[in-house]
């Protein structure tokens, strides 16, 4: 799928996006949640441990403790049924639809900025 012109963003406006490399420290279920969806806790370094609702319970919660992940960590917060969303964490989608986590590079530590 290609954005249109109209959808089209300017590159600043990418920049302006701070993407770090964290490590999932905590993974609760969240039963409030509209769609399925996991409450995560990720370690992003000197950016400190930020909390965020993500809609991948295809994922075993053990196996998505202590895995790097990438994150947005510059954005505004967001209330999700009652909870606190602090960053943004990302993945693609596969074609069934399920976010397949973004994992860094090896040698990645945590804090390290995307780019």
């Amino acid at each position: 799928m290609t954005a249109t012109e109209s959808e089209k963003i300017d590159a600043e406006q990418f920049f302006a996006c701070e993407l770090r490399v964290g490590r999932v420290v905590e993974v609760e279920d969240f039963p409030e949640a509209r769609k399925p969806a996991y409450k995560v806790a990720v370690d992003f370094g000197p950016a400190g441990v930020l909390h965020t609702s993500a809609q991948v319970t295809h994922y075993d919660r053990e196996a998505l403790k202590h895995r790097l992940v990438v994150g947005v960590v510059n954005l505004k917060p967001k209330r999700i049924a009652g909870f606190r969303s602090e960053f943004l964490l990302l993945g693609s989608y596969d074609a069934e639809g399920r976010a397949q986590l973004l994992v860094p590079a090896d040698g990645a530590t945590l804090g390290d900025i995307v780019g």
